[in-house]
Order: structure tokens, then C-alpha cells, then sequence
């Protein structure tokens, strides 16, 4: 490759009568397959390239400088190792580019214009009512942040002069106002746990379910899916539980959220106060989050008080601070009178094992709507929630019973001991069957004497 001759490349004289290679010698242009390159130059830049397309054994037409229309094959050598893919040529790449940019637009049809405008338009709207969800945080943060100024600033170091009453007031109020921010947060940040793949459906499946139009074949379908998954609630039509949006079984206790988008484990609501969907991975922390909230509200409302009665009658004297105590005051028992109402509608539901959506409705099962069917027992209810481990119950730490899958059923536990399922009815036949038995002992006593 570093020896050759360009003069080499034509080893025959031109058919034009020119002398034994003319077009090499001069260096003249030549159109090489209807290109105009320079000879020497296209040798050098495949050289430079590192790649022998130019030099493959085969056939190349070469046709002389003289504009004349005589060709001749020209055979060129090439090295058997080197079989590279030719390279574009750089005219045919700037003659398409410059088609390209001198080649006139398509008109968009207006529909298609339509629908990208209607993509656009909705894609900002969901971007605003994403910002827009996050508005209910920020206002209770900016409560939390005025009230701990208020309380321990206005409130503790101005307005208290006994320093012990001070520390008492500052070491409990702290206390609180951790674990507050501390469940708020795990409410708002905890992510809600999706289903699993298990109960996702298969590409299979999916083109099955949906090419088939028959109701009833598409619910044997989706019975026949069912059978390997723990799943027993049904629908109002005794079909199983489906979720058209995110393609898969609803597990037990989960429902879809048309605020999250997504399926969640045992939904409760949600709460567009943590901005975020209560369910099987935060509802210990939202009920957390409730107690310690109403326990804060609570605190500053009972330690408050005593000053405001002073600035009241007087005994103090006005300044900025009397400002902060009464209206410090005003919202701790206007929040505390609201969560009061909501932490013991959720106490009862805890009690009974029902989420908020149960309670509106009850779960269907395959004997029929049960609004007890998860009732497992107070103890056992709680349980479900807190877990076995009391000494985690007051902290906002993940122990809850199960995976969010499957859950204990009374269904179930009676179906495991039917002797618990008429528990009623034997107290009864005991009561019944009672003097029967105390005759039979006596017999038996008789009998043993005889």
C-alpha cells in the first residue's frame, strides 16, 4: 500500500490516442464511476483512513480527462487481508445533504398538528397539578415552622422568666415536635407499595384477554389466571378483580388511584395533606402522624393557655409577643378539634381491620359482600397494623404483619377451625345439654357403686 504508483493504476494507453497514462500522469480530474475526484488525493485520503475501498480487486471504469466517451477497465491491486467496508465518497454525501436542505417540508396534517398540540397542552397540565398537589404541604409546613417559632421564641424565651418552667416547657415540646415531623415525613416520603409481577399478566395472556370480545370467556380468562394467586375477593358480579390501567389481578384490599396512577397495596385514601396515597407501606405512619399531631396541638394548647388568661386580664404587658400566643393558641385548638374527628374515625377502623374504602364499601368475597370479613379480633387487629413487636408501635419504623398481598381472613380461620364458626352455637347446646349430662354422670356414679 505505501508503494503504489499512482501512474500504475492506468497500465494501458487511453482509446482517445493520448499518450500511455495521461489522466494519471497530469493528475488530471477523472470521474470514477460518475464522480469527479482527484486521483492522487483519493489515494491519499484512503491512506490516511486507514481503508482500502478504494483499492479492491475488481473492475472500475476510468474515463479520460480529454472529456472524451471512451472507457477502459482498469484493474487495481488489493491486499487479500484488508476487506474493509467502502467508505461514502464525500460529493454523493454533500449532494444528498444539500437535497436534503433544499427539499421541501411535508405540510403536517392538521390533525396530527391537533393531537401534538392536545399532548402538549396535557403534559402542561399534569406538570401544574403536580406543583399544585404539593400546596397543602407547604401551607402545613409553614404552620409547623411559625408554630415552633412562636412556642419556643415568643412563647419560651420571651415571655416565661422561671428558667425551670422554661426547660420542662422546651425538653417535652421538642419531644413531640420531633416525632411529629418525624411521622409527617415518613408519610409524605414513604412510596405506596405496588403489586407484584406475580400478578401481572403475561404477554400471552394479555393478547388472549384482549382479542377475546365475549365478557364471559375474557372472566374464565382471568379465572383461570386467578387460580395460582392467593386471591379471594371478587367483584359485585362474583368476576375477579381487574384492573384495565395497569394491566394485572388486583390483589386483595388493593385499588387502583387516579391520583398516583398505580394500583396500591391495601389503599386507605389519599390524603392530598401528605400528597401522597395511604396505604399498606404508610398507614402505621398516617395514624402515627395523627396521634402526634393531636398530641402537639394538645401540648401547646394547655401550656398556652395560662398566658393568654394573663394577657387577657392584663397581667402582662402587650407587646409582639401577645400577638403569637393568641393566635398560637386559636390554631392549636382549631387543629386539635379537626384531628380528633379523623384519628378516632381511623381508631375504629383499626379496631375493626377495615380501611377507609371497606367501610364505604364492603369487600366482596365468593359467598357474598362481607364488611367483617377481615375482622380478625381486636388484639389481632392491631396487630395487623403495629405488628407483634409492641415496643415498635410508637415509632414510625415499618412493622406491620404481611406483605400486603394476602391477608388473614375470619372467612379462612373459621374454614381452618369450624369449631370457631359456631363458638355461639355450642354456648347455647351447652346450656341446652347441661342437665342431660349431669344425669348421665349420676348413672355412670350408680353404676360404679352397684
Amino acid at each position: 500500500m505505501a508503494g503504489l504508483d499512482v501512474k500504475g493504476l492506468f497500465q494501458t494507453e487511453c482509446f482517445c490516442g493520448s499518450r500511455k497514462g495521461c489522466c494519471a500522469s497530469r493528475g488530471s480530474p477523472c470521474s470514477i464511476a460518475g464522480r469527479s475526484e482527484d486521483i492522487s488525493a483519493r489515494v491519499r485520503r484512503h491512506r490516511s483512513l486507514g481503508s482500502s475501498s478504494g483499492l479492491k480487486l475488481g473492475q472500475k471504469k476510468a474515463v479520460c480527462s480529454d472529456s472524451c466517451n471512451y472507457t477502459k477497465s482498469a484493474r487495481v491491486p488489493q491486499r487479500p487481508e484488508a476487506r474493509a467496508r467502502p467508505l461514502p465518497a464525500l460529493p454523493s454525501l454533500l449532494s444528498r445533504a444539500a437535497r436534503g436542505r433544499l427539499a421541501p417540508q411535508r405540510p403536517v396534517p392538521p390533525a396530527q398538528a391537533a393531537r401534538a398540540g392536545n399532548m402538549a397542552l396535557s403534559r402542561g397540565l399534569r406538570c401544574c397539578q403536580r406543583a399544585f398537589a404539593w400546596l397543602p404541604v407547604l401551607i402545613i409546613a409553614l404552620v409547623v415552622l411559625w408554630s415552633y417559632y412562636a412556642y419556643v421564641c415568643e412563647l419560651c424565651l420571651v415571655t416565661l422568666s422561671n428558667p425551670v418552667e422554661k426547660v420542662a416547657y422546651l425538653l417535652i415540646f421538642h419531644v413531640l415536635f420531633v416525632l411529629f415531623v418525624w411521622t409527617y415525613w415518613k408519610s409524605i416520603f414513604t412510596l405506596p407499595v405496588q403489586p407484584g409481577k406475580k400478578y401481572h399478566m403475561s404477554y400471552a395472556d394479555k393478547e388472549r384477554y384482549e382479542n377475546e370480545e365475549r365478557p364471559e370467556v375474557q372472566r374464565q380468562i382471568l379465572a383461570d389466571i386467578a387460580r395460582k394467586l392467593p386471591v379471594y375477593t371478587r367483584t359485585g358480579n362474583g368476576g375477579i378483580r381487574f384492573c384495565d390501567r395497569c394491566q394485572l389481578i388486583k390483589p386483595d384490599r388493593c385499588h387502583h388511584c387516579s391520583v398516583c396512577a398505580i394500583c396500591v397495596l391495601k389503599m386507605d385514601h389519599h390524603c392530598p395533606w401528605v400528597n401522597n396515597c395511604i396505604g399498606f407501606s404508610n398507614y402505621k405512619f398516617f395514624l402515627l402522624f395523627l396521634a402526634y399531631s393531636l398530641l402537639y396541638c394538645l401540648y401547646i394548647a394547655a401550656t398556652v393557655f395560662k398566658y393568654f388568661i394573663k394577657y387577657c386580664t392584663g397581667e402582662l404587658t402587650n407587646g409582639r409577643s401577645k400577638f403569637h400566643v393568641l393566635f398560637l393558641l386559636f390554631v392549636a385548638v382549631m387543629f386539635f378539634v379537626s384531628l380528633m374527628f379523623l384519628f378516632g374515625y381511623h381508631c375504629w377502623l383499626v379496631s375493626r381491620n377495615r380501611s377507609t374504602l371497606e367501610a364505604f364499601s364492603a369487600p366482596v368475597f365468593q359467598n357474598g359482600p362481607d364488611k367483617n370479613g377481615f375482622n380478625l379480633g381486636f388484639v389481632k387487629n392491631l396487630q395487623q397494623v403495629f405488628g407483634e413487636e409492641k415496643k415498635l408501635w410508637l415509632l414510625p419504623i415499618a412493622s406491620s404483619q404481611g406483605d400486603g398481598h394476602f391477608f388473614p381472613m375470619r372467612a379462612l380461620c373459621e374454614a381452618q377451625n369450624p369449631l370457631l364458626a359456631n363458638e355461639e352455637q355450642w354456648e347455647d347446646d351447652g346450656i341446652d345439654e347441661e342437665p342431660h349430662d349431669s344425669t348421665e354422670a349420676s348413672s355412670l356414679a350408680i353404676e360404679r357403686e352397684t
